[in-house]
């Protein structure tokens, strides 16, 4: 049985983890690249669960056809959805999922007792998301997270997951070293960063994904986070209150 060094701190993933935003971000990417004529099918959205959107945007957006040389040349006025920049077509997917968040955001089964049980221990809280740092606010603002005030994005990171680097973020803002600090997952590319980071890691996975073998990298695989309780913790390494 592995020996954990004393928990410090929780780095908590956002969308899959504390609410059921992944389903509507696939339907967001899928309905703006409609507009360009690219058709992204299920497994291209699956596959791309917990990376970065500004990182996907030029590789779907280079399988747009191709303008006819031969149509009317547009005005300044008359500018078609393929002719936005990467940025404000992440824009795009990124207000649609707001918008649903704002309107319908709940929190995913056992967050609210999840987050209680690591405050009882005196844990530390942080996220560590793939989403850009307003749809992180938007998430917090609806679920009433507002204690959780370090919250790293990986947007603003040189690479995203499942490189470590926003994670490594987290744990420094929050003065914890990585290897005291536990984070909670639902994609395998969010298990591989946090474990690239050196941090233990609950995966709670996404159903569509959860044959995908790199779930093992994860210390402890849950079927939601109901499942995770006082002796769970302890079992990675939580002094939790007796």
């Amino acid at each position: 049985m592995l020996t954990w060094p004393a928990a410090e701190a929780v780095v908590l993933d956002m969308d899959g983890v504390l609410i059921d935003t992944e389903p509507v971000w696939r339907a967001a990417q899928s309905a703006v690249f409609a507009g360009f004529g690219v058709a992204l099918s299920e497994r291209d959205l699956l596959d791309s669960t917990g990376q970065p959107i500004e990182e996907l945007i030029p590789v779907w957006r280079r399988r747009s056809p191709a303008p006819d040389p031969a149509g009317p040349e547009l005005t300044d006025t008359e500018l078609t959805d393929t002719e936005l920049t990467d940025a404000e077509t992440a824009g795009l997917i990124v207000d649609r999922v707001i918008a649903h968040v704002t309107a319908e955001g709940r929190p995913m089964p056992g967050v609210t007792a999840a987050i209680a049980l690591f405050e009882r221990c005196g844990l530390r809280l942080a996220i560590a998301s793939s989403s850009p740092l307003r749809l992180i606010d938007a998430v917090c603002s609806r679920l009433g997270l507002t204690r959780i005030t370090v919250r790293c994005s990986a947007m603003d990171e040189a690479r995203g997951k499942p490189a470590p680097d926003v994670y490594l973020t987290a744990a420094r803002r929050l003065g914890v070293a990585a290897a005291n600090c536990l984070a909670l997952e639902d994609s395998p590319a969010g298990v591989a960063s946090a474990r690239s980071a050196g941090m233990r890691c609950v995966a709670v996975p996404d159903p569509l994904l959860a044959a995908d073998p790199r779930y093992r990298e994860a210390d402890l695989v849950l079927g939601s986070l109901t499942g995770l309780d006082e002796a769970a913790l302890r079992r990675l390494g939580v002094p939790v209150p007796g």
